[in-house]
């Protein structure tokens, strides 16, 4: 169990995902749940946005995608939105011949981004 007392002291944090981020060694799982929960979007505009997009995703044309695909592309599209994702590197993918095999099962935490603050 962690008290306050096992910790440092904490005075004028301006940016609780930055320190939480900067100790996530000490505190590994609390940090986790922190940043998860700091990073939660404050209005629902996001959400919205997000099925919106997934409604034009998966119009009849490209309703035979599967489940792993389309969160793929979802997650593409925000992670190119927020530059997280070179444009250059999308087109070389986009460009490569395509597999018409069995589709891979990602392992978990593929679609994870750890952002690095400085």
């Amino acid at each position: 169990m962690v008290s306050a007392e096992d910790g440092p002291h904490i005075s004028n944090v301006t940016d609780a995902v930055a320190w939480w981020h900067a100790h996530r060694s000490s505190y590994p799982q609390l940090s986790r749940i922190a940043l998860d929960y700091l990073t939660i979007p404050a209005t629902s505009v996001d959400v919205e946005r997000l099925f919106s997009r997934g409604r034009l995703l998966l119009s009849h044309v490209r309703s035979h995608l599967s489940a792993q695909s389309t969160r793929a592309l979802l997650c593409l599209g925000s992670w190119s939105s927020l530059n997280l994702v070179k444009t250059e590197d999308v087109i070389k993918v986009s460009n490569m011949s395509d597999d018409k095999g069995e589709e891979e099962e990602l392992e978990d935490g593929w679609d994870r981004i750890d952002i690095m603050f400085q």
